[in-house]
């Protein structure tokens, strides 16, 4: 009986909170796969410690992909050191608008994603959860321990290196 009501809060659980924590695992993973991997890891940890996710759902949620996501990262650093690997190139969905806004968008999207993984980490971090989790200042701030203000001026700092990357490259 307690394996299917873990099951229907965990189906409760990815309902009310799943969107907001795929696009932040996509965001820092930037590729799909990764960022599939990350979002099923960060619930299975979730499953974990049922206790954590009583008092604020979301907020704990994000802090564990955040924490898979650091680990990860550091273990792919020491496997590069050993054995480098060359990335691969992921396509994206064309829109609506025929091959050559599909190339543009594709282009531009290219370009973002450089600029933001380009961001050292203090500022590419606030950037992904207000963006990518759509979360708010606050939040950010209770999700990384740092105050309000230093979140504000990360943001703005972040945008305006963003701006910067995306104007040197015309």
């Amino acid at each position: 009986m307690n394996d299917l009501r873990a099951k229907v809060d965990m189906e409760r659980l990815v309902d009310a909170h799943g969107a907001a924590v795929y696009r932040f695992c996509r965001s820092l993973a930037f590729t799909r796969e990764d960022g599939e991997d990350l979002f099923q890891d960060t619930f299975l940890k979730a499953m974990e410690r049922p206790a954590k996710l009583a008092e604020e759902p979301l907020r704990f949620l994000l802090s564990t992909a955040l924490s898979l996501w650091r680990s990860r990262k550091r273990k792919f650093a020491r496997r590069e050191r050993i054995a480098p690997t060359e990335p691969l190139s992921e396509g994206t969905d064309a829109p609506a608008g025929g091959p050559e806004e599909a190339l543009l968008s594709q282009e531009e999207a290219v370009l973002v994603r450089a600029a933001v993984a380009a961001l050292p980490e203090r500022y590419r971090l606030p950037l992904t959860l207000y963006y990518g989790a759509e979360m708010k200042v606050y939040e950010i701030a209770e999700t990384l321990s740092l105050p309000v203000g230093t979140v504000k001026r990360r943001l703005h700092t972040a945008r305006e290196m963003v701006e910067k990357g995306l104007m040197k490259d015309d």
